[in-house]
């Protein structure tokens, strides 16, 4: 094994988990997260931002109920509840960040 950082300076992680078996709280993968996914990385790669902010599917963030969830990583970051009108604030906030590290 070799530990090391991370390569990125944003990991972007959106839940698509579906839960099956609870049709009262479905998860983020019900509530078009998928396509929220597709867009997001549509944006990194439009705004040179790949190799620096990677997009990444992942499974439950235990927050099913105020999904789809997006986490910034290692930022800590959550956003709750995201909608394509919402991507935009997640994509300045990330915008803020690139413009950080070449300060």
């Amino acid at each position: 094994m070799n530990q090391q950082t991370t390569p990125y300076l944003c990991h972007i992680f959106v839940c698509t988990n579906v839960r099956e078996k609870n049709p009262d709280n479905p998860g983020c993968g019900t509530k078009d997260s998928g396509e929220l996914k597709s867009i997001i990385k549509q944006e990194i790669s439009e705004r040179g931002w790949k190799g620096k902010v990677r997009v990444s599917t992942t499974g439950c963030m235990g927050l099913c109920g105020s999904g789809p969830n997006v986490l910034l990583h290692p930022q800590g970051i959550h956003y709750a509840g995201v909608t394509r009108s919402s991507l935009g604030t997640i994509l300045e906030t990330v915008s803020e960040l690139i413009a950080a590290s070449n300060s």
